[in-house]
């Protein structure tokens, strides 16, 4: 049997900030995923910058699952973006609609008016095995 893939752009070159003043309580976004293959693989890329004070990392949901961590990049730069991978199983995807969320992450040094350690994402893109 072939083995046949598709993606769907989740978020675009179009960048969201997750933290203080924005999607403070997470970001969540809805995509479908048609004809998704429940024992095969799936994976969702973000690029990410920012995240550079806190000592713990994003968690990535799916479907209200826990699938994986966007990690932070304690003491680097600011203003580079990374691409970052959560992978999970087919199963974790809906045969449709499907919903993304990210959290903020905690400042350690905050303050009364910073509370998250702000970052941000674009070009967020799920790819996934495909039934035939």
């Amino acid at each position: 049997m072939p083995i046949v893939s598709d993606f769907v752009h989740i978020l675009g070159d179009r960048t969201t900030r997750i933290g203080d003043g924005s999607h403070e309580s997470g970001f969540t976004t809805q995509f479908r995923t048609a004809d998704r293959h429940q024992s095969g693989t799936a994976y969702i890329t973000f690029m990410v910058k920012g995240m550079t004070v806190t000592n713990d990392h994003a968690d990535v949901f799916v479907n209200d699952v826990r699938v994986g961590v966007l990690f932070n990049n304690q003491g680097g730069n600011r203003d580079h973006w990374q691409t970052q991978i959560v992978s999970l199983s087919g199963a974790q995807l809906n045969s449709g609609d499907n919903v993304l969320r990210v959290v903020p992450v905690p400042y350690s040094g905050s303050s009364s008016t910073d509370h998250f350690d702000d970052y941000f994402i674009r070009n967020v893109i799920c790819n996934f095995h495909q039934s035939t």
